[in-house]
Formats: structure tokens, C-alpha cells, sequence
């Protein structure tokens, strides 16, 4: 059958939730990181070019150890739902702990490459679980064009605060709008879980 838009009507509420973590999660998590990070670090913590760039790749590097032992994990044990409450929790508190906190870089980018892969293994698989065989298509389409709109959107966002803010190295606190922006997209993120984990019990994992 072709594509018909009243299908996206059937969709309940735990996959817009699950859509709403995937928008707000991703328009935290990959404009940072692809967009305005190497800057942010160059600025604000006093790195060289080429160490803020290994920080920045510390995310990647974190994942691609970890998330083929998470995503079985989630198999095994089928705590879909646990890994997914972890996993968009730290994101937020990755953005705490690199623009409030004021510890080492590294804590807060082992963070967010936890939850790159954490909400990556869980995720993902979990829209299987929330939408019937035939419409599974038109749900990953759904969430692939709200996500990217979302990723285009908050580089927008970002940009626009950093540059009224006079973001720069002469000014390293103007990155702050930009990093509460994103505290405020991951923690809204983390709350669209919470609603996932309230909407869908039974359908998810534990």
C-alpha cells in the first residue's frame, strides 16, 4: 500500500513521546557537538584547536565501545525503558557538569558519549514495539524528518544566541543562553521519557 498521511492519526501516545525524546534529545546532543563545540571549548576551557577537536571525538569514542554492549544488553535483560531513563538523564547532566559545574571537559563528554549510546541501543528499537508492522515505515520516516528539522532548528537557535550574546573568546560566558538552551532541550527530553515509560508500561521492557 502507498504512503497516507491519516496513518500518522493512529499513532499513540507513547510514540509521540517517543518522538519527543528523539527531537529534543537529538537538537541537544548533535548540534553541540557537530556545530559549536570545538569553539565552546577553544573559548570557554582555553583549548588548543587540535585538543578541543580529540574532546569533541571523545563522544564517537565512547560509543563505539559501548553501544554494541548496550544494545545487547537491552536484548538480554529487556530493560528498554531503564536504559532509555539513564540515557536522556545524562545528557542534561553532561550539560550541568561541562557549563556549571566547571570540572574537567573530559567528565562531561564521557557523559554525553554514554548517552549517545544508552538512548541509541534503546530507542531506535523501541518504535518497533510501539507501532504495529504495517505503519513501522511511516513511524521511522516521521521521526527521521521531525529529528532533522529539530538538529536544523537548534543550530539556528544556538547561532542566533551565541551571536547576540557576543559569544567568543573575549567573552566565553556569552556561551551560556546557548548551553542552557540545550540543558533545557535534553531536560525536556528526559521528562518526554518519563511520559514514554508512563504512557507505554508492559510494551517497552522494565
Amino acid at each position: 500500500a502507498g504512503f497516507n498521511w491519516r496513518d500518522v492519526l493512529h499513532f499513540d501516545k507513547a510514540y509521540w513521546a517517543l518522538v519527543a525524546l528523539c527531537v529534543l534529545w537529538y537538537a541537544g546532543i548533535l548540534a553541540f557537538r557537530s556545530t559549536f563545540s570545538i569553539k565552546y571549548f577553544q573559548h570557554v576551557f582555553g583549548l588548543p584547536l587540535d585538543q578541543a577537536g580529540q574532546m569533541n571525538s571523545l563522544i564517537f569514542l565512547t560509543s563505539i565501545v559501548s553501544t554494541p554492549l548496550l544494545g545487547w544488553l537491552c536484548d538480554r535483560t529487556g530493560r528498554y525503558s531503564a536504559i532509555l531513563v539513564c540515557g536522556s538523564f545524562l545528557l542534561p547532566a553532561a550539560f550541568v557538569s561541562l557549563q556549571f559545574v566547571g570540572g574537567n571537559p573530559y567528565v562531561g563528554m564521557a557523559l554525553i558519549g554514554l548517552s549517545y549510546s544508552l538512548v541509541g541501543a534503546a530507542m531506535w528499537p523501541m518504535a518497533s514495539k510501539l507501532v504495529e508492522t504495517r505503519r513501522f515505515g511511516t513511524a521511522l520516516g516521521v521521526m527521521w524528518v521531525l529529528q532533522n528539522a529539530a538538529i536544523a532548528g537548534s543550530n539556528l537557535v544556538a547561532g542566533w544566541l551565541n551571536d547576540v550574546n557576543a559569544a567568543g573568546a573575549d567573552n566565553p560566558a556569552g556561551y551560556g543562553p546557548m548551553m542552557l538552551f540545550f540543558l533545557a532541550a535534553s531536560s525536556l527530553g528526559f521528562v518526554a521519557t518519563l511520559f514514554l515509560w508512563r504512557f507505554a508500561p508492559g510494551r517497552i521492557g522494565k
